[in-house]
């Protein structure tokens, strides 16, 4: 008798709740960010993603919980992105290399700018609500000193700076120049500048 190749079921059950999720979170994602939160309503999510309200509330307790993930998620998912793109550059990154990545990465970061800014807002107007798990900005913000570093050596430089700030202000500039539709030109010279100013040539170091 030829053994079956069929997963377990507490695998297929596993996979298929992981991929309930997953489609519930796109759907939330993408109906806040066009949307708003307060025009958001439990019902448009499991619409679009294809369940039931009962699929929702067996995964999720609100609307506030689902998006806390999606923003986790996308931007998780984001970095990951980053990472291996700079992971497969040839020879140093430069900034020419390092401008077409972002422009690249703009409108999947432009989503995660609007879920995080409603959620801000929400926050605000909330301020008992739920807040997104400081373990997990700790990990994203790590991630991300971790990916600029590993640039900057890549480059022949180190921060001068703590490397979580100097992250933080590129991203800053990238998020404002979504915002502000600052011109690929300026948003290069800022950057680059940020990258200059707030680094040294690791060679330096040998002399």
């Amino acid at each position: 008798m030829t053994p079956s190749t069929d997963p377990p079921a507490a695998e297929r059950t596993l996979r298929k709740r992981e991929n309930t999720r997953a489609r519930l979170i796109e759907a939330a994602a993408d109906i806040v960010a066009s949307k708003g939160i307060a025009s958001t309503r439990i019902d448009d999510v499991v619409k679009q993603a294809g369940f039931t309200r009962g699929a929702f509330y067996s995964n999720y307790s609100s609307l506030q919980d689902i998006l806390t993930e999606a923003i986790v998620t996308r931007s998780n998912t984001l970095l990951s992105r980053v990472t291996q793109a700079i992971d497969s550059f040839e020879g140093a990154p430069t900034m020419d290399s390092l401008m077409e990545l972002l422009e690249a990465i703009r409108p999947e970061a432009r989503t995660i700018y609007l879920l995080t800014t409603e959620y801000s807002l929400f926050q605000l107007r909330n301020p008992d609500s739920p807040t997104i798990p400081g373990t997990a900005r700790a990990d994203f913000t790590a991630r991300l000193s971790g990916t600029v570093e590993k640039v900057l050596a890549r480059m022949g430089r180190r921060p001068t700076v703590p490397t979580a700030s100097l992250a933080d202000l590129v991203s800053l500039l990238f998020m404002d120049s979504i915002t502000e539709n600052i011109d690929g030109s300026r948003l290069r010279d800022l950057i680059e500048a940020v990258i200059i100013g707030l680094s040294t040539p690791t060679k330096a170091d040998d002399a």
